[in-house]
């Protein structure tokens, strides 16, 4: 006996909400899956639909997969898994309990939010590194800046000094009178 879920039904076994369960289904379809409608032509759902829809949400939730690409993935999955599909195959899938197959997911979730905190904390950790070098570059240039200004210092006492000096002697020299020149 196949169960038909509604889409609110749907929309509680995948935790999404209804605009993103029509986003999904219609993407779907427009990639040639059959979603089945009811005479009123809203849509109903089986099992098979379900599992489609949560490995939908799996593939779009790995790095670098857009939701067009994911449902591609999906297409691909189902045709092969639907083509080598026998009457044995289906009873473990209509008996599988939505507990398991949430648990998967969760699990699934936690180790991909475990891979994407890995890949931001190296980033974090690159991003450090650069911090460090570019700061020691910035301190090593400072301590040139003060070197060249204390030998700049050392200078001008220098200069200061030489100057002095050479007064020093101009007014010794001016100030001493000749001998001979005495009563002037």
């Amino acid at each position: 006996m196949t169960i038909i879920y509604s889409p609110s039904d749907v929309q509680e076994l995948l935790g999404i909400d209804g605009s993103t369960l029509r986003k999904y289904a219609i993407l779907l379809e427009g990639h040639g899956y059959q979603v089945q409608r009811n005479n009123r032509g809203h849509r109903t759902y089986i099992d098979k639909d379900v599992i489609t829809l949560r490995k939908l949400i799996e593939f779009s939730k790995q790095e670098g997969m857009t939701m067009e690409r994911s449902a591609e993935a999906v297409m691909t999955w189902t045709s092969e898994e639907y083509k080598t599909v026998t009457l044995t195959e289906v009873v473990p899938l209509q008996t599988t309990n939505d507990g398991d197959i949430e648990q998967n997911t969760n699990t699934e979730e936690l180790l991909d939010r475990i891979e994407h905190l890995d890949q931001v904390n190296l980033e974090l950790i690159k991003h450090l590194k650069e911090k460090a070098v570019r700061e020691a570059r910035q301190e090593e240039k400072i301590n040139l800046i003060l070197k060249y200004v204390e030998r700049m210092e050392q200078l001008e006492k220098e200069r200061s000094k030489m100057i002095e000096e050479e007064t020093r002697k101009q007014i010794a020299v001016a100030e001493q009178r000749k001998w001979w020149k005495w009563w002037k």
